[in-house]
């Protein structure tokens, strides 16, 4: 009866095809195996021909690994001067599942009778075998296992096949529509993007391993939202929508010099702490935003720049940095009475010299080596201010000579600036004969009269 019920099971699967159908707690298996006994009574090292469907199995998970699994098999033996040589066991297996993956590697240790030659014996077995997957509900299986039979002979079965899932599918504990081989938490309802675990805020992780299980976060965060994609949680950063660094509390500093940008005064320069994160090239404690003179050290009055002599006027607007001097003369000290007499008196050996044509402001080209003298001396004083004078005699109407001694004294200073001086330095009037030096009454005196004088003008 079981031979049988054995063959009619495995005819309705058909010829080289093995199902492993899955309904409710219960699955079936069937199979095609090999046989082979160990001693020289019979075929030693001959493994026997039993392909097809010749083996049954039927078990009952108990947990998620473990599972009872009975197992029928029969086929022919081919014994040596046996008539029959009918063979079939049946076992009842212990299963352990090593892995709830897509390939399924398991070991078993049972025992049950083995039938041989229409005579049972008592047999003890263990084994090891593998599943794997292609789908959900198809793959295939191979299993080996050597049967202890110490009443007859010891054997080993091995066994191939197709395995096809159908019916309630892969086994899902919580219903929560993970199946267990891939759930994390297979006990426990959740969501596939936490690996069927609950996760509360749905960001990914797992409530279990969720720093902020009720906030949204990352994985590389624990769990906890990091708005600015830093690595360092909202709660424990103090810039949480900028990008910054842990060993600043999630806070920037653009220009690494340890100061964080919102306290940076120059956030895109390194700088000292002493200046909020601004550089101080040249060490004077001045900013070199702030300094005027950056690569120099300077005082604060200044802005920064220096001011060798002392008197209040930055070297860089100092004409006299070496000497302590007045604004008015970017710097310079100013001429002293006695000094203004003796270089007046140079000045003016020259200037009386100039001569124009009559009635002209003309100068007559034999006076211009004495402006040039005149311009010599000038360049010895460069930021002093000159005061170029014209004069005649009173021949004429007077307005008449004031005009020509202006035009004379304007003559003058252009030449003058012509040769390098400064005109802002220089200053043209005509006094026509408002101011004689000598009587007009002789014609020495007014020779003496139609001149040219030039003062210090500080």
């Amino acid at each position: 009866m079981i031979k049988k019920s054995v063959l009619f099971m495995m005819l309705l699967s058909g010829w080289t095809m093995a199902v492993y159908a899955q309904s409710g707690n219960y699955y079936l298996g069937i199979s095609s195996h090999l046989i082979n006994f160990e001693t020289s009574d019979y075929l030693k090292g001959n493994w026997q021909d039993n392909w097809g469907p010749t083996k049954l199995s039927v078990g009952i998970p108990l947990n998620e690994r473990f599972s009872v699994m009975p197992t029928a098999s029969f086929g022919k033996a081919n014994f040596t001067g046996l008539d029959k040589n009918s063979f079939w066991n049946v076992d009842a297996n212990l299963k352990y599942d090593l892995s709830l993956t897509r390939v399924q590697p398991y070991v078993m240790l049972g025992g049950g009778v083995s039938r041989i030659n229409e005579k049972s014996y008592g047999a003890a077995n263990a084994g090891l075998g593998l599943n794997f997957w292609v789908t959900e509900g198809f793959g295939f299986n191979a299993q080996t296992n050597y049967n202890l039979v110490p009443s007859f002979e010891n054997y080993f079965q091995n066994s191939l096949g197709i395995i096809f899932r159908t019916g309630g599918g892969p086994r899902d504990s919580d219903k929560d529509g993970i199946p267990d081989d891939s759930d994390a938490c297979p006990k426990v309802k959740g969501s596939a993007s936490a690996q069927g675990c609950p996760d509360a805020d749905g960001d990914g992780v797992k409530d279990s391993d969720d720093k902020c299980p009720n906030e949204a976060g990352t994985m590389a965060t624990f769990g906890c939202p990091d708005a600015d994609g830093d690595g360092i949680p909202n709660a424990q950063d103090n810039c949480p929508t900028v990008a910054g660094l842990a060993n600043f509390n999630g806070c920037p500093d653009s220009d690494g010099d340890g100061i964080i940008d919102q306290d940076d005064r120059c956030p895109s320069e390194k700088g000292t702490a002493a200046l909020k994160g601004c550089p101080d090239t040249d060490g004077d404690g001045i900013a070199d935003k702030d300094d005027s003179c950056p690569a120099v050290k300077g005082t604060e009055a200044l802005k920064g720049c220096p001011d060798a002599d002392g008197d209040g006027i930055a070297d860089k607007d100092d004409n006299c940095p070496d000497q302590p001097g007045t604004l008015d003369r970017k710097g310079c000290p100013e001429i002293k009475a006695e000094e203004v007499k003796a270089i007046e008196a140079k000045l003016n050996i020259a200037a009386k010299k100039i001569q124009f044509e009559t009635g002209s402001a003309k100068i007559k080209t034999t006076s211009y080596g004495d402006i040039d003298q005149i311009v010599e001396i000038m360049k010895q004083y460069t930021f002093t201010r000159f005061a170029i004078e014209g004069h005649t005699d009173n021949t004429g109407k007077a307005d008449a000579n004031k005009a020509l001694s202006q035009q004379r004294a304007d003559a003058v200073k252009s030449y003058i600036a012509q040769k390098g001086i400064d005109g802002n330095r220089l200053q043209a009037v005509g006094y026509g004969s408002d101011k004689p030096i000598a009587a007009n009454t002789t014609a020495a005196g007014r020779a003496q009269n139609r001149r040219v004088e030039i003062h210090l003008n500080q």
